[in-house]
């Protein structure tokens, strides 16, 4: 563990990952320089974006690092840059955000105030967040016998609780677990490189814990509408963790939900025929080993 800030504290890096999103981006740095307690360093991974990112962090961000990828590495990549920069650079946290995250003001201050209470080998956490329509939403997901169980209970008390699975989205990863078990998977280029990592984690011995506080509010623009490049990776990966894992019991899970899914679409969902082909190249795919960019987002 590195000494922190000279006060003593832990010293915590904020890590946005961004693509071709600099308007939205710049309303997320300003949200993350109004804090109470103000990150360390601030780092912007930009996935090799087209716009005026680089333009708009030079002129008005000026000690941000900017690190600008020579390709877009989705936010699986994003995210593994990202933390290899934070624990180069000698932080003890990684403060995580996609490019429309927003912490409210108190945030890190509480988080930090949380980790001086739990236990040494605690490599996340994580807060409930509020999402685009103002609601909150309870993180914090069961992994029990090798599938999904559900959403974990928060503790009676308010207290930061363990959980198994949980998003990057406002989560602190501390540097000592990063060093342990490694990055995230870049390979997958999207969905699913935070839950095969949460499993990494929990597998290695370090908890995962989520304050019953809703202090990160989200935008989460474009992921509702589900369109079929994104159920390509989520078959994909999914499937490509269970086989890792050679786990029969995950390969049966991923069986289900895919069958489900593929109800759900047949039955209730516009684009039928893209649906069910993006899930089945990506099942075909993830069987013959096949990972990275291989699906263009659009």
């Amino acid at each position: 563990m590195s000494t922190g800030t000279p006060s003593g504290t832990p010293s915590v890096a904020a890590v946005f990952v961004t693509f071709n999103r600099s308007a939205m981006l710049r309303d997320s740095l300003l949200a993350v320089q109004a804090s109470t307690r103000v990150p360390d360093e601030i780092i912007v991974v930009d996935n090799a974006s087209v716009d005026d990112t680089g333009t708009m962090l030079a002129e008005e961000f000026p000690k941000v690092v900017h690190v600008r990828l020579a390709d877009n590495t989705g936010a699986a990549g994003g995210f593994a840059e990202g933390l290899r920069v934070a624990v180069e650079r000698g932080h003890d946290w990684a403060w995580l955000f996609n490019d429309d995250d927003h912490p409210l003001p108190g945030a890190l201050e509480r988080h930090l105030e949380t980790l001086s209470t739990l236990p040494p080998r605690t490599a996340m956490l994580a807060s409930w967040l509020i999402d685009d329509t103002g609601q909150v939403a309870k993180l914090g997901v069961a992994w029990k016998n090798r599938i999904l169980s559900g959403h974990v209970p928060p503790s009676a008390d308010g207290s930061a609780y363990p959980v198994d699975l949980l998003i990057f989205a406002g989560a602190l990863v501390s540097a000592d677990a990063v060093r342990e078990i490694g990055l995230p998977k870049a390979e997958y280029f999207m969905m699913w490189e935070e839950m095969e990592y949460c499993i990494r984690a929990r597998r290695a011995g370090w908890s995962i814990r989520i304050l019953p506080e809703p202090l990160v509010a989200t935008l989460h623009v474009g992921a509702a509408s589900s369109p079929p490049w994104r159920l390509y990776y989520q078959s994909r990966n999914h499937l490509a963790m269970a086989l890792e894992h050679r786990s029969a019991p995950e390969i049966w899970h991923w069986a289900v939900r895919q069958a489900k899914f593929t109800v759900v679409t047949l039955t209730r969902q516009d684009r039928k025929v893209a649906r069910t082909k993006a899930r089945a190249l990506g099942t075909w795919h993830a069987l013959r080993g096949k990972t990275g960019r291989t699906v263009l987002p659009g």
